[in-house]
C-alpha cells in the first residue's frame, strides 16, 4: 500500500505543471566584490518573494560596456535593463527605439521615491520616461595626508591654480608623484578638462557651447582649459607610464600610497579599496577631499559641481517583471544598504540618511548646494562628441595636442551632430 501511494504521489508531481519563470536580466557595471555580493542577496530576496521571476545578473567592465552596449542593444541577448549614466548618450538610445517607455507601468510610489530630479534625468526630450535614478556621485579630489605632510604641502595652498601647480612642484621635487591618472580609459583624463571648463566657462557658456553657437566650444573659455590643464601637464605630474594606464592601475597606485592625488568620482573610496596590493587603501584619518582650485577671473560659481545622476534604463523588450525589479531594487530599504556600506550615495527618498561615512556625507552635501550639478560631460554631450573630450583629454593629458586644436575638434563634433 506504501508503494502503491508513492507511486501515486510521484504521478501526482509529474502531472502537475511547473510555475513557468520570467528571466530578467539586468546588465551591471559593479566590480567590487562585496558590492556584487550584496547586489546577488537582494537579488535572492525578491526571487524568494516571487518565484516566478528570475534575476540575472551579468557583468561588463566598464571600458567593455561602453563599447559593446550598442551592438548589444539591438542584438536577441540585449539586457533587460541595463546600467546608464544619462544625458545625451541616453537621448540617442531613445531615439534609436531600443528603450521601453515605462511611465504607465512604474508605480507612483516609486516614482516618489528618485522624486523628481530623478524622473526627469531619465524622461527624455520626446516626454517619456525609459528608466529609473539610482544614485548621485561627484568627482573630486581625492588626496593623500601622509604625503602632503611628507612633501610639506599645505593643502590650503593649493586652493587656487597658481597654489595649486606650486603643490604639484613640490611633490616633484620631494620624489612624490603628484597625481595618479588612467589615462589610457581617457575618461578619467577627461574630468581635468571638464572641471577648468566648469570653472572658466560656467553653466551659461557650456550650455551655450553645447548648442553650438557663437564660436562654441572654440571660444575663449573652452581655449583656456586646455591651455591650463596643457600648463599642469607640463610639470609632469602624473605617474610613469601613466599614458598606458587604466582607471584601475591609477586607482590602485593611489590605494597604494604611491600618489599624492587623484581626481575621481566618489565611488573611488571604495574601489581605490580593492584596486590597492593590500585591498585596505588608504586609511579614513590619511584620505582627505580637496576643493578643485579656484581660477582667477573664470565665469563659473565656486560651487559648481561635476558628476553624475546614474540609474537604469529598460531596453525595448524588457517586461513588467523587470520593472517589478527594478523598483524593488531602488526601494529605500534596498537602497539604504548601499549607503550604510559608502558604495554610492542613494537617489532613493531617505536612504541616504544612513549614511555615516564623512567623504560620502561630505559630497553629499557638496551636491546638495551646488549651483550646477554638472552631468560627466562625455554622457551629457552624447557619444559622438563625449568620445571627442575624451580623446583630445588624454592627448592633453601627454602634452600632445595644443588648447586651439583640442577646442576646434569638439567645435567640430558638435557641429557635426546639430
Amino acid at each position: 500500500m506504501k508503494r502503491l501511494a508513492l507511486v501515486a504521489m510521484l504521478g501526482l508531481a509529474a502531472a502537475m505543471p511547473v510555475q513557468a519563470q520570467t528571466v530578467v536580466k539586468h546588465l551591471h557595471i559593479t566590480s567590487i566584490p562585496a558590492e556584487v555580493e550584496l547586489m546577488n542577496s537582494i537579488a535572492a530576496e525578491f526571487m524568494a518573494a516571487n518565484p516566478d521571476i528570475k534575476i540575472e545578473l551579468p557583468f561588463l567592465e566598464n571600458e567593455a560596456f561602453k563599447a559593446k552596449l550598442t551592438t548589444l542593444l539591438q542584438s536577441a541577448d540585449a539586457p533587460d535593463v541595463f546600467h546608464s549614466w544619462g544625458g545625451g548618450v541616453f537621448y540617442e538610445q531613445a531615439a534609436a527605439g531600443v528603450l521601453r517607455p515605462v511611465e504607465d507601468v512604474l508605480s507612483d510610489e516609486a516614482k516618489a521615491n528618485i522624486g523628481t530630479a530623478g524622473v526627469s534625468a531619465f524622461t527624455a526630450p520626446d516626454g517619456h520616461m525609459y528608466g529609473v535614478a539610482r544614485d548621485v556621485s561627484e568627482v573630486v579630489l581625492w588626496y593623500n595626508k601622509a604625503l602632503f605632510e611628507q612633501a610639506g604641502v599645505d593643502p590650503a595652498s593649493m586652493s587656487d591654480w597658481d597654489g595649486f601647480l606650486a603643490g604639484v612642484q613640490k611633490f616633484k621635487d620631494a620624489g612624490i608623484t603628484p597625481i595618479a591618472i588612467g589615462a589610457k580609459d581617457k575618461w578619467p583624463a577627461h574630468f581635468w578638462w571638464s572641471k577648468l571648463v566648469i570653472r572658466l566657462a560656467g553653466k551659461d557658456g557650456f550650455d551655450a557651447a553645447a548648442r553650438g553657437e557663437g564660436d562654441g566650444f572654440a571660444g575663449e573659455d573652452f581655449v583656456k582649459a586646455g591651455d591650463y590643464f596643457l600648463q599642469l601637464s607640463a610639470l609632469d605630474p602624473w605617474q610613469e607610464g601613466f599614458l598606458a594606464a587604466s582607471y584601475g592601475d591609477a586607482s590602485g597606485l593611489f590605494g597604494d600610497g604611491k600618489a599624492a592625488m587623484h581626481l575621481m568620482g566618489d565611488w573611488d573610496y571604495g574601489a581605490m579599496k580593492d584596486n590597492s596590493a593590500n585591498k585596505a587603501g588608504i586609511p579614513d584619518d590619511q584620505l582627505g577631499i580637496l576643493p578643485f582650485p579656484t581660477i582667477e577671473g573664470g565665469k563659473g560659481d565656486p560651487t559648481d559641481t561635476l558628476g553624475g545622476l546614474g540609474g537604469v534604463l529598460f531596453s525595448k523588450n524588457a517586461s513588467d517583471a523587470a520593472v517589478k525589479w527594478i523598483e524593488f531594487f531602488n526601494s529605500p530599504e534596498q537602497q539604504a544598504k548601499y549607503a550604510k556600506e559608502a558604495y554610492y550615495i542613494p537617489i532613493a527618498k531617505g536612504a541616504a540618511d544612513v549614511m555615516t561615512n564623512p567623504f560620502k556625507v561630505q559630497i553629499g552635501k557638496d551636491i546638495s548646494g551646488a549651483h550646477w550639478h554638472a552631468l560627466f560631460f562625455d554622457q551629457a554631450l552624447g557619444p559622438n562628441v563625449g568620445g571627442v573630450v575624451n580623446d583630445i583629454s588624454a592627448e592633453l593629458a601627454g602634452n600632445s595636442m595644443s588648447a586651439e586644436e583640442a577646442a576646434e575638434m569638439i567645435k567640430e563634433a558638435v557641429d557635426d551632430s546639430l
